[in-house]
């Protein structure tokens, strides 16, 4: 079973991994596709003993899949980043987001299964868009905690000239920087130019702050960031956590002059290796 297993998952990690220009983030029994906006997980059991080769023995193999597959996922999503200093654990803790978690789980869509005489492997698929929305209450509490906490400086009023250029990608392939559901660009001096708390809750929840590859000409090409998106390469992320990014002085300046629609509708992209 354990061979069939990482047969299994072998096979739908390269499916995933092989899609292209995405950025993934592998678990043991899971994969966190940051570019198609999803996790996807494989379930595997096997008949009870007794029902072996029986109509059944392969239903309750079946359901064992679904349940091992649901387990999974619960795992996986509790590392998922958050914020700078947060995992969905800590969310989880709170009983209305732990519901809406165990919610959307259940409801985990399959998109493939597979019986071959004696184990039933299935995978299913949830989206980030629902771990957003069960999560947004508190990830609105913990970022204004984290910037308190931090003294972050309000943002600065946006310069009286703007430019042309239709979204921002953000090429960090030479950086360690972990993906999250939410992160903060910042200046050098400490200014914040691009957070969670600038952007449309409406369109973070669709979309999320931004959209990751692995390609930067494949991210200037994507609808996201339209036709003429300013390109920055940031200087570093903030240790130890790796999940803001630090950009010059000067790119700040190039970003706090973006259209108030690149900010406000996540028109950003993420190239990281």
């Amino acid at each position: 079973m354990r061979k069939a297993f990482a047969i299994a998952l072998a096979l739908f990690m390269a499916t995933s991994a092989g899609a292209q220009q995405s950025v993934v983030q592998q678990g043991q029994s899971a994969v966190l596709n940051w570019t198609g906006d999803y996790i996807e997980a494989v379930g595997q059991a096997v008949p009870p003993t007794g029902k072996e080769g029986t109509g059944q023995g392969k239903l309750l193999a079946r359901r064992g899949a679904v349940v091992d597959l649901q387990r999974n996922l619960l795992e996986f999503i509790k590392g998922v980043q958050i914020t700078s200093e947060t995992t969905m654990e800590n969310f989880m803790a709170d009983d209305r987001v732990m519901t809406s978690v165990t919610g959307f789980i259940k409801n985990v869509a399959i998109t493939d299964s597979e019986w071959d005489g004696e184990i039933y492997t299935l995978s299913g698929r949830i989206y980030l868009k629902d771990i957003r929305q069960a999560t947004l209450p508190s990830i609105q509490q913990q970022v204004k905690k984290e910037k308190d906490e931090k003294k972050v400086p309000a943002p600065q009023p946006k310069p009286p000239t703007r430019s042309q250029n239709t979204g921002l990608v953000l090429d960090c392939r030479d950086l360690p920087l972990i993906p999250s559901i939410t992160f903060r660009v910042v200046s050098v001096s400490g200014k914040e130019v691009y957070s969670f708390d600038q952007v449309d809750m409406e369109h973070f929840l669709a979309s999320g702050l931004a959209d990751y590859h692995s390609n930067i000409g494949w991210a200037k090409d994507q609808p996201r960031v339209a036709t003429t998106p300013l390109t920055v390469k940031p200087l570093k992320v903030e240790s130890p956590k790796n999940v803001d990014i630090v950009v010059s002085d000067s790119d700040a300046a190039k970003i706090a002059a973006l259209p108030d629609d690149v900010v406000k509708k996540c028109r950003v992209s993420i190239v990281k290796r």
